[in-house]
C-alpha cells in the first residue's frame, strides 16, 4: 500500500517533531562510532509522565542492563498527530528503529515498511496465543508473517463499587450480570440516592459504544468475525435490537447518570467512578480506566467486575469482549540493527520486563507466562477467567467507521435524534460498507 502525505500541511505541522527526529538520528550515528548500538523508539505512550513513562524507563534500564553495549533512546510523540509523523518518516524512508502501533488496521497500513518477525519470535512464540499473533500478522491474516509484537490485550467490561452496593442493600460479592438482576440493582441504587452508572458521553459517547461491544460479544460469540461479510448482520438480529432497547431503557429510567452528557469519558468519567461518585462503570481492560486504577483508588477488595449483561435474546453468556492486541511494537525495515531492536521488543513482551509493564501500568498482557498472583490484585484473575471474544470494532476498516458508530450511538441514545430502527439501519450500513471495501 502506498502512503500518500500532504507535504505542505505536514511539514509545518510536524516541524518540531521532525527536528527531534533529526537530532536523534545524529546522536545514533555518534553512538555507533563509539562502538555502542543505539535503538530509537517512537511511541504515543511515553509522554504519559505520571503513568506509563516510569514503567517504560524501568524496562528500558532492565533491557540495557541485560544487553551491555545497547542504548535505548525512547522518544514520546504526541497522540494527535502520531500517525502523520510516522507517515512522514515512511515518506522520507528513515526514522526510528521501533515504532509503536495500535493493533489492527492502523498497523496493517505500515506492513510494507516493517520487518517480518517470525524468525526472531520463534523461540518464545508459544508464550502468546495465536489469537494475538494472527491479529499482529500481515493484514491480520494468521497465515502470513508477524509484523508486530503485542504488548497488551484489551477489552471492556463493567466494574462496580462494592461499598455502594452494600449501602443500597445489594450483595457486594454478587455481580448483577443478568438483565433482571442488573435492572433491579440499578433501581435500588437510584432509590438509595446513588448514581447507578457513571457515564462519559461528552464529545464521543464512549460509555454507550463500549457497552454495545460488551453486548455484541454475547449476541454473536465467535461468529462476530462474520460481521461485515454478509453472513452476520445487525439488521434483522432480534438480540441486537433488544440490546438497543436495553440501552434506551437505561436512559429513560435515569440509571445512566444524566450528568454524563457533559462529562468526557477520558478521564473525567473514570475519575468520577474512582472517586466513588457512582456504583457502576463501563470500563476498559487497557492501560487506562482499568482494574488497577479503580483498585488503587477504592481498595484492593473493594471493586467487583462482570464482563457483560446477559439477556434472554442473546445466544451466549458471560463472553468477554477483547482485542487480541491493543498496542504493540514493530521494527522498521530501515533499522540498521534489527537484531538489537528485536531484543528490545522481546524485553517488553516477556519475562521481567513484561511483568513490570503489567504491574505498573495495569495493562493486561497477552503473555501467558506472566505471574498474575504476584501482582497482588485478585480482580485480574477473575477478569481473565472469562472467555475472550473478538471485539467487532476490530473488523472496521478505518477510523471513519469507528467515528460513525459513535455518532449513531449519540444520535439514538443521547440526543434522541433518531429511532432505534434508524440506529440499527445506520449501523448495518456501516457493516455493508466494510463488505464493499473488501
Amino acid at each position: 500500500m502506498k502512503i500518500r502525505v500532504k507535504v505542505v500541511c505536514v511539514l509545518l505541522f510536524l516541524l518540531p517533531s521532525l527536528m527531534l527526529w533529526s537530532a536523534g538520528t545524529k546522536e545514533q550515528g555518534a553512538a555507533k562510532a563509539d562502538g555502542a548500538t543505539v535503538i530509537t523508539i517512537w511511541d504515543f505512550k511515553y509522554g504519559d509522565v505520571q503513568g506509563v513513562q516510569p514503567a517504560m524507563k524501568k524496562i528500558d534500564d532492565l533491557i540495557m542492563q541485560n544487553n551491555p553495549g545497547l542504548t535505548i533512546k525512547h522518544v514520546g510523540q504526541p497522540n494527535d498527530n502520531y500517525y502523520q509523523l510516522v507517515r512522514a518518516a515512511v515518506q522520507a524512508g528513515q526514522g526510528p528503529d521501533i515504532v509503536m502501533f495500535h493493533g489492527g488496521v492502523q498497523a496493517y497500513e505500515f506492513d510494507e515498511y516493517t520487518i517480518a518477525m517470525d524468525q526472531y519470535i520463534k523461540p518464545w512464540r508459544d508464550e502468546i496465543s495465536e489469537f494475538s499473533w494472527a491479529y499482529c500478522s500481515e493484514g491480520g491474516d494468521g497465515s502470513k508473517p508477524v509484523h508486530m509484537v503485542p504488548l497488551t490485550t484489551q477489552g471492556f467490561g463493567i466494574y462496580y463499587n462494592k461499598a455502594l452496593f452494600k449501602q443500597a442493600g445489594l450483595d457486594p460479592e454478587k455481580a448483577p450480570s443478568d438483565l433482571d438482576a442488573f435492572m433491579a440493582a440499578c433501581e435500588k441504587l437510584k432509590k438509595a440516592g446513588i448514581v447507578p452508572m457513571v457515564a462519559g458521553l461528552q464529545g464521543a459517547p464512549y460509555t454507550i459504544d463500549f457497552l454495545f461491544r460488551c453486548f455484541v460479544a454475547n449476541i454473536y460469540g465467535d461468529d462476530v468475525q462474520y460481521l461485515g461479510t454478509g453472513k452476520q448482520n445487525f439488521k434483522g438480529n432480534a438480540a441486537f435490537k433488544r440490546a438497543a432497547e436495553i440501552v434506551q431503557e437505561l436512559f429513560k429510567k435515569g440509571y445512566i447518570d444524566p450528568a454524563g452528557t457533559s462529562t468526557p469519558y477520558f478521564m473525567d468519567a473514570a475519575n468520577n467512578f474512582a472517586a466513588g461518585k457512582g456504583a457502576m462503570f463501563v470500563g476498559m481492560l487497557s492501560d487506562v480506566c482499568h482494574w488497577k486504577v479503580f483498585n488503587d483508588a477504592l481498595g484492593i477488595d473493594a471493586v467487583g467486575y462482570f464482563p457483560t449483561i446477559n439477556f434472554p435474546q442473546a445466544k451466549y453468556k458471560d463472553q468477554q469482549v477483547g482485542q487480541p492486541a491493543g498496542i504493540g511494537y514493530s521494527v522498521m525495515k530501515w533499522s540498521k540493527n534489527p537484531e538489537a531492536a528485536m531484543k528490545v521488543v522481546e524485553g517488553y513482551a516477556r519475562g521481567e520486563g513484561n511483568a513490570i509493564w503489567m504491574g505498573m501500568t495495569g495493562a493486561l498482557s497477552p503473555n501467558k507466562n506472566v505471574d498474575i498472583k504476584s501482582l497482588g490484585y485478585p480482580l485480574v484473575g477473575k477478569i481473565l477467567e472469562k472467555p475472550f471474544v473478538l471485539d467487532f470494532n476490530t473488523l472496521l476498516l478505518n477510523e471513519d467507521a469507528n467515528g460513525n458508530f459513535d455518532r449513531y450511538c449519540a444520535q439514538a441514545f443521547v440526543s434522541n435524534e433518531i429511532s432505534i430502527d434508524k440506529f440499527i439501519e445506520s449501523a448495518q450500513g456501516m457493516l455493508d460498507n466494510v463488505q464493499k471495501a473488501k
